[in-house]
């Protein structure tokens, strides 16, 4: 049975706006054509809606996966590609970071000729001066590790050795620039406390407000 071509980028039951990749409608689950040009696609949306079938993300209002035409569960559910990762999970990937920065922040500081930390008795200020600048390379090598680290892989070392990754929050890949602004959004979760930290604990999405403030996500990394 030949199926009816789509004049208009439309479905030809239901006339939907249809996607440039779409196989099947979104709102009534018709098939039709593979490919349809890409001006007749409707606006793009945030995927939040996951098929069961084929773990496509489909926007948010569709009903049927656009790729294999199953039907969309009727509530949102977290993109698939991998649980989100707990608490303490994320505290060991930080701990193993922190150790690595450390050392390399230490050597750094040797071969410089740098204090190691900043005293709390009175110096001079030609020490002072030296530890603010100790104190700014180990800053800037945190901001440079976390942006180079996930924006080229998805994730620091402490994060690999635990099997966790960072993505957007539809999945997509964390840009260099992202990353670099997520180093410095955890500033904002560090100093109420660290409630912003505690915050992955108590939300059932296990985002810190760092996530929120970035779209940004950790989960595991999917097998296979």
């Amino acid at each position: 049975m030949q199926v009816e071509q789509p004049k208009s980028g439309a479905c030809p039951s239901c006339h939907t706006p249809w996607g440039a990749d779409a196989r099947f409608c979104s709102q009534c689950g018709a098939k039709g054509a593979v490919g349809v040009a890409a001006e007749h696609a409707p606006p793009a949306a945030a995927a939040r809606r996951i098929c069961k079938g084929c773990s496509k993300l489909n926007d948010v209002a569709a009903q049927f996966c656009l790729r294999c035409g199953t039907k969309l569960p009727a509530e949102t559910t977290l993109p698939a590609f991998g649980e989100p990762a707990g608490f303490w999970i994320r505290v060991l990937a930080a701990l193993i970071d922190g150790v690595l920065l450390a050392a390399v922040g230490w050597l750094i500081d040797e071969r410089l000729g740098l204090p190691h930390g900043v005293s709390d008795t009175v110096q001079s200020a030609e020490v002072l001066n030296a530890s603010l600048l100790a104190l700014s390379i180990d800053v800037a090598l945190g901001a440079v590790y976390a942006s180079i680290m996930v924006g080229a892989w998805g994730a620091t070392v402490g994060k690999m050795v635990c099997g966790l990754r960072i993505v957007r929050g539809d999945g997509g890949r964390v840009t260099y620039g992202v990353g670099l602004t997520r180093n410095f959004a955890q500033l904002v979760s560090l100093l109420p406390a660290g409630l912003g930290f505690i915050w992955v604990a108590l939300s059932p999405s296990k985002l810190g407000w760092h996530d929120y403030l970035c779209d940004t996500r950790v989960v595991y990394k999917r097998v296979g």
